[in-house]
Formats: C-alpha cells, sequence, structure tokens
C-alpha cells in the first residue's frame, strides 16, 4: 500500500559492531520529518560467452539515504556528526569532527491509516549545506537535508528491517512501541 507521510526521524549511534554483536547509544530525534529518500545500489556484472550474455551477478553496494527536516537541533548535530558543544553552549565546527556511524529509524503513514516503520542499521551522515536567503514579500523557508551511507553491520550482515503494523503476520505489536526507544532487534528463537 502507498504511503503518504513521514514521522518521527531518529538517529543512534554505535557503540560497537562487531562478531558478537551490535550495541547502540541513545537515539536523538534529528528533528520534524518532511522527507526520507532510502536509495540502495546494486552493481550487476554479466560474463559473455557463445556471443550473448551466459551469466550475470549482483553486488549490493551502500544504500544512500536523503534526510530533510524542519531543523537539525546542536545536540542532533552533535550525536549525527560528531560534532562537541563547548563550554559556552555553541556547536563548534572543527576539523576533528568524526561522524559515528549508527542506525536511521522512522515511520511513514500508509494511505489506510496505519505505518510502515523503517530502521536501516549502520549508516554515516555528513553535514548538510546551509542555504540563507532575505526575506521576501512570501516567505521562503531554508530546511536542511542530511545525506548518509549506509552498510551492512559487521555482527549479522543485515542492512535493516521494515514493517507494517497492520501486518497480521507480526503477532507481536510491542515491537511498534519501542521502535524509537532503541533499533529494533529480532526476538531469539526459545
Amino acid at each position: 500500500m502507498a504511503t503518504i507521510g513521514l514521522r518521527d526521524i531518529y538517529f543512534f549511534p554505535i557503540t560497537s559492531d562487531d562478531d558478537t554483536g551490535t550495541t547502540y547509544d541513545a537515539g536523538v530525534r534529528i528533528g520534524k520529518a518532511m522527507t526520507a529518500n532510502v536509495q540502495p545500489s546494486f552493481n550487476t556484472g554479466e560474463l559473455r560467452a557463445e556471443d550473448g550474455v551466459a551469466e550475470t551477478a549482483e553486488a549490493r553496494g551502500a544504500t544512500t539515504v536523503t534526510v530533510q527536516t524542519d531543523d537539525l537541533s546542536k545536540e542532533a548535530q552533535s550525536v549525527m556528526y560528531g560534532k562537541k558543544i563547548n563550554s559556552d553552549g555553541l556547536l563548534a565546527d572543527s576539523e576533528d569532527d568524526r561522524p559515528p556511524y549508527g542506525a536511521l529509524a522512522f515511520r511513514s503513514e500508509k494511505a489506510n491509516g496505519a505505518y510502515r516503520y523503517v530502521v536501516l542499521y549502520k549508516g554515516k551522515f555528513t553535514p548538510p549545506e546551509r542555504n540563507y536567503e532575505t526575506k521576501q514579500e512570501t516567505p521562503a523557508f531554508q530546511t536542511p537535508t542530511t545525506t548518509g551511507r549506509f552498510i551492512r553491520r559487521d555482527s549479522d550482515r543485515l542492512y535493516g528491517h521494515d514493517a507494517d503494523e497492520d501486518d497480521a503476520d507480526i503477532t507481536d505489536k510491542t515491537i511498534f512501541d519501542n521502535w524509537f526507544d532503541a533499533p529494533y532487534e529480532e526476538t531469539p528463537e526459545i
């Protein structure tokens, strides 16, 4: 079913990602959601033999994610871009800034009123371009758009999960209640 809305965009910095698992720090809401464009990339190769294509192969590349919000608080920028907030409370822009890997989670309303929940597990964002414009007779809003590149986690090779809250196969609806508390992880089988 088609989606008609977008809400609640959160970023959760990764504290560790290795063979033993992936752990995340507390998430931060990065702003009021306007747009989220998730663009996976796949590279293909062809083996030509006997005057034609005999085999094809695919490899997944990085997923490019572009997010536009109404604003980015200094706290969100500190978490997403590895920036420091100095002792006077100002956001510092430094050569030493190191954006961390982290998860991105959001939800999108579907035409029937239910939500589709999305989480991407491991990516980095780059600071947005900043535009300023003088006031006109008709105000023109300037909003930040940030771009990230997402890859698979080391711990389990997963890129992310999507889930529709009206999916009858999902019996544990608390998954949706906890979506923005921490990145979704599969319930271990007993």
